[in-house]
């Protein structure tokens, strides 16, 4: 299967680092997923029932975003991920989670963490 529905640059406000003031006054973080699934009645029926609605699962990590506080951004990528599979079920899901502006001195990029499941 070949089709994926893909959710790219979700801007998300989140309590997660390693600082306690990373923790405590939070900052952005940009998420990308795929999800992977047959999209072959929802493209030929055009009926969303058949498919998966993307607006789930932002309203979902939007939530999910407001009420977390953790260390690392893989942990919180493990949660989302865990989100995700409650949304849809066991499917084929990749992620790519950002930290906007990672409080290194003189370092002015992006950190990432890149995390699937059941993608082969």
């Amino acid at each position: 299967m070949s089709d994926a529905i893909q959710v790219r640059g979700l801007r998300l406000w989140a309590h997660v680092g390693v600082l306690e003031k990373e923790r405590q006054h939070g900052q952005w973080f940009e998420l990308d997923i795929r999800l992977r699934a047959d999209l072959t009645g929802t493209a030929q029926r055009d009926d969303l029932s058949e498919g998966l609605d993307y607006a789930i699962a932002i309203e979902a990590l939007r939530a999910q975003a407001r009420v977390i506080y953790c260390n690392t951004l893989e942990h919180y990528s493990e949660r989302i991920l865990d989100l995700l599979e409650e949304c849809y079920g066991p499917i084929p899901m990749a992620l790519e989670l950002s930290k906007c502006r990672a409080p290194i001195r003189g370092f002015s990029g992006r950190v990432s963490v890149s995390r699937q499941r059941r993608w082969d």
